[in-house]
């Protein structure tokens, strides 16, 4: 039979109970995400207007706020609002991009300016100029040279060529091409539709982040940052708040249980009731969490490579992590991501992986082909014979 009201009330109460214990006792804000993203998740110092408190962020410029494409938006004074695609809280850093994804129209176009913001970008800049032509354009041969692609269409194509390459550029095209933007741009590493990077220095909490702390304002009416929950020498935190939740919906259970069979036995006994199936065996599931990235043996998988003094890369031009941005350096290991070629320092990329089954590049998911991909292999670039000779990195069979 249903369970009565005062089994119902017992069952509330404990669950009560239960919800005080595992926020022990604190003000901090739950992190957040906008409806049907499960990334970037939103916690302090930022905070999400219309579902958290004002006292969940640090202060205005870091708001943040979901359009009617579930898109998570930072709305700076002179850059206008931007996508947030990825927040790093240990390295205090976010990831941004244009809501239509087109980027280099922002830089090029429309105001784009992090002054008067907390946010910083630290890319060297360089002389770029911006092509206009009246003609397809299929490929081009220089590493430097990119057509823009969400600014080009099927009878013109606009191309982003440095100052120093523009002669050579010109004289390998088949008629001139109108100038129509000179600007000092970002060398991020990335394509410009792809975003860049910006930092945060004030509130610092990154280290508490990286300690698996939680952090936030000391109280209600302080100004003052201070970081909570900082595990011990004891239990984690996290299996602290897992056997407490592993022990009490058990004996919330049994005591919903025990309730509804002795009501059972006294309304059998009036008889004013038969006995019936009274627990759904639904109560006792419990929901699973969905994995985010890849396991350890399938990024495992992806090819592995050990560069040489002479820094040969699969790309040339792509000198720098775009994880850590950070250029590569000899000795160091790079990781390949099948498929869309990719590459990263591991160790950048495996933490990325590990949350994140994409590429942080063009998004694009290795977890299919990574299925039929063989063990990679560690192996180091040739090194130079001469001054002048460049090494040449290893083939994956």
């Amino acid at each position: 039979m249903a369970p009565s009201k005062f089994s119902v009330a017992i069952l509330l109460l404990l669950l009560r109970l239960l919800i005080l214990v595992g926020a022990e006792s604190q003000f901090l804000c739950k992190s957040s995400s906008c409806s049907g993203v499960s990334l970037p998740a939103v916690r302090f110092p930022f905070r999400l207007k219309n579902s958290q408190d004002s006292r969940c962020g640090f202060q205005p410029d870091f708001d943040l706020f979901c359009n009617n494409r579930s898109q998570t938006i930072l709305s700076l004074p002179n850059a206008g609002d931007l996508v947030v695609e990825f927040i790093d809280y240990r390295f205090q850093r976010l990831w941004i991009n244009d809501p239509d994804q087109c980027f280099p129209r922002r830089l090029l176009i429309n105001s784009f300016d992090l002054e008067n913001s907390p946010f910083v970008s630290n890319y060297r800049l360089e002389e770029y100029t911006v092509l206009n032509c009246s003609y397809y354009v299929d490929t081009l041969p220089f590493d430097r040279v990119r057509k823009i692609k969400c600014m080009s269409g099927r009878n013109h194509s606009v191309i982003n060529v440095p100052n120093r390459d523009l002669k050579a550029v010109f004289a390998f095209l088949p008629s001139p091409c109108n100038a129509i933007a000179t600007k000092r741009l970002p060398l991020t590493g990335m394509e410009l539709e792809e975003g860049m990077v910006v930092n945060w220095s004030e509130p610092d909490c990154g280290y508490c982040e990286m300690r698996g702390g939680d952090c936030g304002f000391k109280s209600n009416s302080s100004a003052e940052i201070e970081c909570f929950n900082l595990p011990n020498g004891g239990i984690p935190r996290g299996a602290k708040y897992g056997l407490i939740i592993g022990v009490a919906i058990p004996g919330v259970l049994f005591l919903i249980g025990l309730v509804c069979f002795i009501c059972g036995k006294f309304k059998a006994f009036a008889r004013l009731n038969s006995p019936s199936s009274y627990l759904s065996p639904s109560m006792g599931r419990q929901p699973t969490s969905a994995v985010a990235g890849l396991d350890g043996p399938t990024i495992e998988s992806f090819p592995k490579t050990i560069l040489g003094q002479s820094r040969r890369l699969p790309k040339p031009g792509d000198t720098t992590c775009a994880i850590c941005l950070s250029e590569y350096q000899p000795k160091e290991a790079i990781r390949t991501i099948p498929d869309c070629g990719h590459f990263f320092h591991a160790n950048c990329v495996d933490e990325w992986l590990k949350l994140n089954a994409t590429c942080p590049v063009c998004r694009s998911s290795p977890e299919d082909s990574s299925a039929t991909s063989t063990p990679s292999q560690t192996v180091s670039v040739s090194m130079p014979t001469s001054p002048g000779s460049v090494g040449s990195l290893p083939r994956h069979d």
